[in-house]
C-alpha cells in the first residue's frame, strides 16, 4: 500500500497542563462526526473497540511500563493503523500528553509510522504557571510544602526544548508544530480552535464544548486538600476534588488567572532557570515569533492575600460544604419518608 493510501497520523504529544483535557473532550464529543470525514479517534485502549475518551494516556503509560522495545506497544499501534487503513480512514488522531515525557516513544512511533505522513503537535506553557497547575492537580498530594516541591522540580520538569528534541530527531523538524499555550497567541484565543487550525480540521458541523474541561480549583480548596493528603490514594486520585465540586459547584473552581501561591520575584526566578531552554525552543521551532517564547510574569499574575484572608476563605469553603451536604441529606431523608 502506498503512502497516499495510508491513513495520516496526528500525534498530540502534550505537554501536560496545556489544554489537553479540552482537546480530548472535544475529540470525544465529536468522534462520530469526525469519523464521517474519515478522521478516526481511537478508543482509550489504542483500538476501535474500547470506549472513546479522546485520549490514550494510560495505554501509552502502561505500554511504556511494560518496556518500549517489547512487542506489545508497537504491535498494538501497528494493528490500530492497519485497522484504520482497512476502514478507509484519511487520518488517525492520537492524543496523550504523557507521550512527551517518554523520549523512547519517539523512535518507536517513527518506526511504526515510517510509511505515513505524520504531524506532531506540542503545546508548551510558561513554567511558573505550569508548576502551579501541576502542584494543585498532582504534587500537593506528595510534597510537604510548595517550597519543597519547587526545590525538587524547578529545572527538572517542563524543559520543553529538551523534551521535543527526541521527536525532532526521530521525525524531523518539519513534522513538528510547537504552540505556546498562551490565550492571546492561540487561534480564536481558544485551545480547541487552535488545535483545529494547526491540524487543518474545519469546525463546521462539530459541536463546541459546553463547559471547560479540567478547570483549576479554588486555591482555598487546594490548601484544604494539602492539609488532608491522607484522603488521596495517589497523585492521580481526584475523588476529594470531585466530591467538593458536587457539593459546591462553581464555587470550588478558581476564578481568574492570578494566584496567591507565588510572588512575582519567585515567578521571575523560576522563569530565569528556563531562559536558555525557552530561547532555544523559540529559535528553532518558532523563529518568526517576536520576542521571548513567553512574556515575563507581571503584577496581575499575582494575587496578594494575608494569611488571615486565606484562613477565612478556607473556613468559608468548609462552611459551604457542610451546609450543602446537610441540604442533600435532608432532601434524601424527605424523599425516603415520602416513599415509605
Amino acid at each position: 500500500m502506498s503512502r497516499a493510501n495510508r491513513a495520516e497520523v496526528t500525534l498530540h504529544i502534550g505537554g501536560a497542563k496545556c489544554g489537553s483535557s479540552a482537546i480530548q473532550a472535544f475529540l470525544k464529543q465529536n468522534a462520530a462526526a469526525l469519523a464521517e470525514r474519515g478522521v478516526l479517534v481511537p478508543g482509550k485502549a489504542l483500538d476501535f473497540v474500547s470506549e472513546v475518551t479522546g485520549e490514550q494516556i494510560w495505554a501509552f503509560e502502561d505500554g511504556v511500563a511494560g518496556g518500549i522495545e517489547t512487542p506489545g506497544l508497537p504491535s498494538r499501534i501497528e494493528a490500530l493503523l492497519s485497522d484504520a487503513d482497512k476502514r478507509g480512514a484519511a487520518r488517525v488522531i492520537l492524543s496523550a500528553e504523557n507521550m512527551c515525557n517518554h523520549p523512547g516513544l519517539a523512535p518507536l512511533l517513527a518506526r511504526v509510522t515510517q510509511e505515513r505522513l505524520v504531524r506532531i503537535v506540542f503545546y508548551v506553557r510558561r513554567q511558573d504557571d505550569f508548576l502551579l497547575s501541576s502542584w494543585q492537580q498532582w504534587y500537593l498530594k506528595l510534597y510537604d510544602t510548595l517550597e519543597a516541591f519547587l526545590a525538587d522540580r524547578v529545572g527538572r520538569v517542563a524543559c520543553w526544548y529538551n523534551m521535543i528534541l527526541p521527536w525532532a530527531e526521530a521525525f524531523g523538524d518539519d513534522r513538528i508544530t510547537v504552540r505556546p499555550f498562551v490565550r492571546d497567541r492561540l487561534a480564536g484565543h481558544d485551545i480547541v480552535t487552535d488545535f483545529l487550525d494547526v491540524t487543518g480540521l474545519s469546525a463546521e458541523g462539530l459541536k463546541p464544548l459546553a463547559r471547560a474541561a479540567n478547570p483549576s480549583f479554588d486555591e482555598a480548596l487546594a490548601r484544604l486538600a494539602h492539609r488532608a493528603r491522607d484522603l488521596f490514594g495517589g497523585q492521580h486520585d481526584n475523588r476529594f476534588y470531585e466530591v467538593m465540586v458536587r457539593l459546591l459547584g462553581s464555587r470550588a473552581l478558581k476564578q481568574g488567572s492570578a494566584s496567591s501561591l507565588l510572588d512575582l520575584d519567585t515567578r521571575h526566578r523560576i522563569l530565569s532557570r528556563y531562559a536558555e531552554d525557552n530561547e532555544a525552543l523559540r529559535a528553532r521551532f518558532l523563529p518568526d515569533a517576536p520576542g521571548p517564547l513567553f512574556a515575563p510574569p507581571r503584577v496581575p499574575d499575582v494575587r496578594v492575600e494575608s494569611e488571615a484572608k486565606q484562613r477565612s476563605d478556607e473556613i468559608a469553603m468548609l462552611t459551604r460544604a457542610v451546609f450543602h451536604m446537610a441540604e442533600k441529606i435532608e432532601r434524601l431523608e424527605a424523599a425516603r419518608r415520602s416513599g415509605s
